[in-house]
């Protein structure tokens, strides 16, 4: 069973210290997921990355992660799940996106993924793998105070995180695939309201399982 989580900086393993250096892949949620699913896991995540937006301010088109999706899903087929977790950095004030739009984008993703390909069979004609969607947990208050150091980088992006699990969950219903809710079981962190504390981690890496395991083959 190999299970690529597809994500950002939260799925990457992004510490909230303020140090920049990578949590241990055995205490990253995406690993802790695989272990109690006794999966191979194939990560596939950026710091940065938005769900369909280009970022000049960082990476430019290498953080649109629409684009970079087909190549992910052809490079490491076959893969027998795909597990998405975006929108966080959909928040940022430059983008100017609502949930609606956030959750339309999540959408596109659902619908590239289908279109591409990458699950079990010859390369070039494998049928899509099948997709769940975890959305991330809201921004915390702290990011609309004036008095935080990135304030200007997230302001209003508040509003958006709070009302986009629903709209998610909707979709779900909609075109045929699983959601988990991040919020349910893990909140952003204290030291910095944009990433997860290890325990945090832990915490999603194991209802993930919880969440993916009934839909995987017995």
């Amino acid at each position: 069973m190999r299970i690529l989580v597809y994500g950002d900086s939260n799925s990457w393993g992004f510490p909230p210290d303020g140090s920049g250096l990578r949590m241990a892949a055995g205490d990253r949620w995406p690993g802790v997921m695989a272990a109690a699913l006794a999966a191979d896991l194939v990560e596939e995540s950026l710091p940065g990355r938005t769900t369909a937006h280009d970022d000049p301010e960082l990476l430019g088109p290498a953080m649109n992660g629409l684009r970079h999706l087909p190549v992910a899903l052809k490079s490491h087929a076959p893969l027998d799940w795909v597990v998405i977790m975006l929108g966080t950095n959909d928040f940022k004030a430059r983008f100017a996106l609502d949930a609606d739009k956030i959750a339309s984008n999540i959408a596109r993703l659902v619908t590239c993924l289908r279109d591409t390909g990458g699950g079990p069979g010859p390369w070039d004609s494998a049928p899509p793998p099948p997709v769940g969607v975890i959305v991330p947990p809201p921004l915390p208050a702290e990011v609309d105070d004036p008095a935080w150091e990135r304030h200007a980088e997230w302001r209003g992006g508040r509003e958006a995180s709070q009302a986009l699990a629903p709209i998610v969950r909707n979709l779900g219903e909609t075109m045929g695939f699983p959601v988990l809710d991040a919020s349910s079981v893990v909140a952003a962190s204290p030291r910095d309201p944009i990433h997860l504390e290890p325990h945090d981690h832990k915490a999603l890496g194991q209802a993930a399982a919880r969440w993916l395991a009934p839909h995987l083959p017995a």
